[in-house]
């Protein structure tokens, strides 16, 4: 689904599905992010190919945090020699417990390696660049990644429409995930892009769906 010039959405409609929604920086960038589960990744790259994308531009695959859902199908692009990235304490974090988690949900952990270790602040690629933000909470080192020109923000399980990313999960934090909202909820943000749920699209819209998690916050 393109959602604005050079951005494209897929989002997740049911247990038939990926699990996540996955979205796609186009030029100058082509970054894949949360390819979502293994299972799915043929699926995903067919809706790429339905929207006029070549996938084999991907250039990159950026995960937003290290739950199996969102980035288990890493494993299928790093295979064919795609850098993928994730927060460099994410990535500690994901060493440390991830085979456990993954147990947990009785999944097999995965054999896969991230070239790319992000950190807080502009991420630089050729001539162009993204904004890094480290959004604790949800996970230890979860990250949004924001797009000024197009005023687009990517942001995992931070926030999604009308809700917020649970925090009873190894390395959840309330209050951190409060302080990462109010932090995020600053920027000028036209396309609202969560890990799940629909997209939020139109400034007021984000500033009202802002709004209403806040309140929710208030109760956690």
């Amino acid at each position: 689904m393109k959602i604005t010039e050079g951005i494209y959405g897929y989002i997740w409609k049911g247990i038939f599905e990926n699990n996540c929604n996955s979205f796609y920086f186009g030029e100058p960038f082509n970054i894949l992010f949360d390819p979502g589960l293994k299972n799915y990744t043929d699926m995903l790259l067919k809706q790429m190919r339905d929207d006029g994308l070549d996938a084999d531009k991907i250039a990159y695959v950026i995960n937003t945090h290290s739950h199996p859902d969102h980035f288990e199908g890493t494993v299928n692009f790093t295979s064919k020699g795609i850098p993928a990235g994730m927060h460099k304490e994410e990535i500690i974090f994901l060493k440390q417990l991830g085979p456990l988690f993954f147990q947990m949900m009785g999944m097999q952990f995965p054999d896969l390696k991230f070239d790319i270790e992000l950190e807080e602040g502009l991420w630089h690629i050729g001539e162009h660049s993204l904004e890094i933000y480290k959004t604790p909470g949800h996970s230890p080192a979860s990250i949004c990644i924001y797009w000024k020109e197009k005023k687009t923000l990517v942001c995992g399980d931070l926030v999604f429409n009308s809700s917020f990313g649970r925090v009873d999960f190894p390395g959840g934090n309330a209050k951190l995930l409060k302080e990462s909202i109010d932090r995020i909820s600053q920027l000028d943000i036209e396309y609202l892009l969560p890990g799940h749920m629909d997209i939020v699209a139109g400034k007021n819209n984000v500033i009202k769906n802002f709004e209403v998690i806040k309140q929710y916050l208030e109760f956690i």
